[in-house]
């Protein structure tokens, strides 16, 4: 099953229900790939009850759908995949600003999560450097603060988006799997000194 790119959420209940922290993790899985509730029950330490239930609100709300089924022991096992890579409130929900607060940074949490697990179990290789110039590298791992107008952070956060995109229209049958994340998000003030202050 092909995700969609994005998923524009119209219905405020399905705002609601993406909201969910527990809801929130469950479907950044299963836009990973499918799994069975069983399955996201064991990797999330939970009661198999407590994760059916979610699961049925998440499929009721249209955001994830079994797309298969599979006889094991005599049991029909489902499979549920996320309807799409990436989860959008429309321009008619923005005005619930809490519920989106809290879907979106759920979501960077998550995703932060997600890519620390990816990096423990990443291999040797993954970390090795052929050569001292960073242009040869196949890893990075940066951070960075800047000052400036949202408009023109959102402008550049454009550009950027469409550097994935293409970068994602470009996988090779015989290449090697590379994992990129990235978050941006406003922040109250810098952790890193400014060369500034650093001279005094």
């Amino acid at each position: 099953m092909k995700l969609q790119p994005v998923y524009i959420i119209e219905d405020l209940e399905q705002l609601k229900t993406v909201s969910d922290p527990l809801r929130a993790k469950v479907l950044l899985y299963l836009i990973e790939k499918a799994y069975t509730g069983q399955q996201l029950a064991k990797m999330l330490g939970m009661a198999r009850a407590k994760v059916h239930y979610h699961l049925n609100e998440l499929e009721k709300h249209n955001l994830i759908s079994v797309v298969r089924t599979e006889l094991k022991n005599g049991i029909l096992q489902k499979f549920y995949r996320a309807v799409a890579r990436g989860f959008v409130p429309s321009e008619a929900l923005l005005p619930y600003v809490s519920e989106v607060e809290n879907y979106y940074r759920e979501t960077t949490l998550n995703v932060l999560g997600r890519a620390r697990l990816r990096a423990i179990a990443a291999p040797e290789e993954a970390f090795q450097i052929p050569s001292s110039d960073r242009a040869q590298w196949h890893r990075m791992s940066t951070q960075l603060e800047v000052k400036m107008s949202k408009e023109k952070f959102a402008e550049w956060l454009s550009k950027f988006r469409a550097l994935i995109f293409e970068l994602d229209g470009q996988q090779e049958e015989n290449g090697e799997w590379f994992y990129l994340t990235t978050v941006g998000f406003q922040i109250n003030e810098p952790f890193f000194a400014v060369d500034e202050e650093e001279e005094r």
